[in-house]
């Protein structure tokens, strides 16, 4: 995180690094080799703890994530979508495609999602759903 200017309100928590950039909520999952529906939850908690009330179109990275649990996916994709008006997925490997490919078409997120395999076009997708 070292490259992001100062001025960036960036929050460290127990699952995740929260920071807003250019309007654009950006949440990056730490390493774990499951996330399950505790997890999730707590994730979930600690956004909500930190937008305040905010809708943002939102980034999660989970580059790190090594798999989720269907309980987990389900909770994500409705509940845990609260205060996201757009959710951008940035992936790093296959099986991580194949998750957020599964998770897309099958929990079907109650808005809109992508997945991405690189920031800047995830981000450039994620700038139309700014208010």
């Amino acid at each position: 995180m070292a490259n992001f200017e100062k001025s960036l309100n960036i929050r460290t928590t127990e699952h995740l690094e929260l920071f807003v950039e250019d309007g654009i909520l950006l949440c990056i999952y730490k390493d774990i080799a499951m996330v399950d529906l505790a997890y999730a939850q707590a994730c979930v908690r600690e956004r909500l703890e930190y937008v305040r009330d905010k809708t943002y179109p939102s980034l999660f990275d989970i580059t790190r994530i090594k798999q989720s649990t269907k309980d987990a996916r389900d909770f994500l994709a409705n509940e845990g979508n609260e205060l996201v008006s757009a959710s951008a997925i940035l992936i790093s490997s296959p099986m991580l495609q194949m998750t957020a490919n599964f998770y897309i078409m099958v929990n079907k997120p109650i808005n809109p999602t992508r997945m991405f395999t690189d920031r800047k076009s995830a981000l450039e997708w994620l700038a139309r759903f700014k208010d």
